[in-house]
């Protein structure tokens, strides 16, 4: 499973068990960053060089699911981020360059510092001369996968799901893709991993679409 960032492609794994049907993936392609906690302390230009020097740099948060990650990884201590201002005012931009999209700024915040470090799950501005630990990337990529399987079970069942899930990453180590690979499901809106799709006959079986997430 190789692909650009944003692109996609049909991928059919034509493996037959689990109630008779394993049937099509449709896969798209993101960018996850996976973080890497440096206790330091150092301020942020230093922190900068040391990312840059033995990962891909400062810490970039582009969406939920990034936030999510880096918290997992850091903790709620003082951790420098990626994203800095050259002037005040002015508008803060990551390490790479990046526009600043996603936020999670402590309410009243940012104010006048250059610098920014998450602390306690929010986002605070700071003097860049100060020093705390940091938190790197690398690049990652996330795959977005599109699952359709027919069964007389209740998909939604953890169980059966963790049948299913354990099938799916037996498939991927067969076909070679499994390293540094985590799979899990992606909930819906109304809470639930599998929705049914409508069918004209073999009113028996059910057939569930769900995405999985790489």
């Amino acid at each position: 499973m190789t692909s650009g960032a944003g692109g996609g492609r049909q991928i059919v794994l034509l493996h037959s068990h689990y109630d008779k049907m394993y049937p099509l993936l449709h896969v798209t392609f993101s960018w996850l960053h996976e973080f890497v906690y440096v206790p330091g302390p150092m301020n942020w230009t230093n922190a900068q060089k040391y990312c840059r020097q033995h990962y891909s740099d400062l810490a970039t948060v582009n969406d939920q699911a990034d936030h999510d990650e880096l918290l997992k990884t850091v903790g709620m201590g003082h951790v420098w981020l990626g994203l800095s201002r050259t002037t005040y005012p002015g508008s803060y931009v990551w390490s790479d360059q990046s526009s600043s999209t996603f936020t999670k700024w402590f309410p009243e915040k940012p104010d006048n510092q250059l610098c920014a470090k998450v602390y306690n799950g929010f986002w605070y501005d700071s003097n860049c001369k100060y020093t705390n630990a940091f938190a790197c990337y690398i690049d990652r990529k996330r795959q977005i996968v599109k699952l359709e399987v027919k069964s007389s079970q209740n998909l939604n069942d953890p169980g059966v799901m963790d049948k299913i899930l354990s099938k799916m990453e037996q498939i991927l180590k067969e076909k070679g893709v499994t390293e540094y690979a985590k799979l899990s499901w992606r909930t819906q809106s109304d809470g639930n991993v599998f929705q049914k799709k409508e069918q004209k006959s073999d009113a028996t079986k059910q057939t569930c679409i769900s995405n999985l997430q790489k």
